[in-house]
């Protein structure tokens, strides 16, 4: 194996741990890791491959925690949202040129989710419109940007879920997600089999300890701590989108003259 496999291995591994331990991050650092050692073409469908079993994985490692009642609300609006996101795909493509000020967006959007008072602890509770909503979202934003990890945290944390609930709950919503996605990019031809290989095979292998041991750590850490935790993981992920993904994209495009 080469060195880079090692450390792509070592990369599932940990960024699944993390996962495992706030329901989020881990994706966002394993894409940016993929990206310094593949080509753009390969670390995306690897990466969804690597993300729907690391999603499936905390699934199952977390299954008599998840909030059905979420999830189904959830579901109802991710299929409309993905059908609306397929059509767009049809008819005009990937994003393009608009993609960073979408990012631009979505970086600004966590912020202020992060900045806005503390809500008031308790069981877990929203409208019921709010996660049908977030859902729709998510299923269109899933076949447009990508990413919905980030997208969907703060709502989340902003219904009152807490560890073990949050992630099992927001595992299942990710998983539709990425379950959604997967015939329209067949569809469209953009998921090439031939280019996952056995390197991804093996990052694949290696979320699955990494989930469990994220699981193991997370049993021996308040909620006080997860809830401060959790904050400071979504504001990190805000700066990135909004400034590298944003920003950053913006100022190396291109000038039309």
């Amino acid at each position: 194996m080469t060195a880079s496999g090692i450390i792509l291995a070592i990369a599932a591994f940990c960024t699944a741990m993390i996962s495992g331990i706030i329901g989020m991050g881990g994706g966002i650092l394993m894409l940016a890791t993929l990206f310094c050692f593949l080509p753009h073409g390969e670390a995306i469908p690897s990466h969804a491959a690597i993300q729907l079993v690391s999603n499936t994985t905390r699934v199952l490692g977390f299954l008599s925690s998840v909030d059905w009642r979420t999830v189904r609300r959830f579901l109802c609006g991710a299929v409309p949202g993905a059908i609306l996101g397929m059509t767009l795909l049809w008819l005009v493509g990937r994003p393009g040129d608009t993609e960073p000020y979408l990012k631009l967006a979505v970086g600004v959007y966590i912020l202020i989710v992060i900045a806005l008072p503390k809500a008031k602890p308790g069981p877990p509770r929203s409208t019921w419109w709010g996660f049908p909503a977030v859902g729709f979202v998510a299923g269109t934003a899933g076949l447009t940007l990508g990413a919905i990890g980030p997208l969907i945290a703060p709502i989340f944390a902003r219904a009152g879920f807490v560890k073990e609930r949050l992630i099992a709950t927001k595992a299942v919503c990710q998983a539709i997600v990425h379950v959604l996605k997967i015939p329209v990019f067949l569809w469209i031809g953009a998921l090439d089999f031939d280019r996952l290989g056995a390197l991804t095979l093996l990052m694949i292998v290696m979320v699955i300890p990494g989930t469990l041991v994220g699981k193991s750590i997370l049993s021996r850490v308040t909620d006080t701590q997860f809830v401060r935790l959790y904050r400071v993981v979504l504001f990190i992920a805000g700066i990135k989108i909004l400034c590298y993904d944003g920003l950053w994209a913006l100022l190396r495009a291109p000038i039309a003259v």
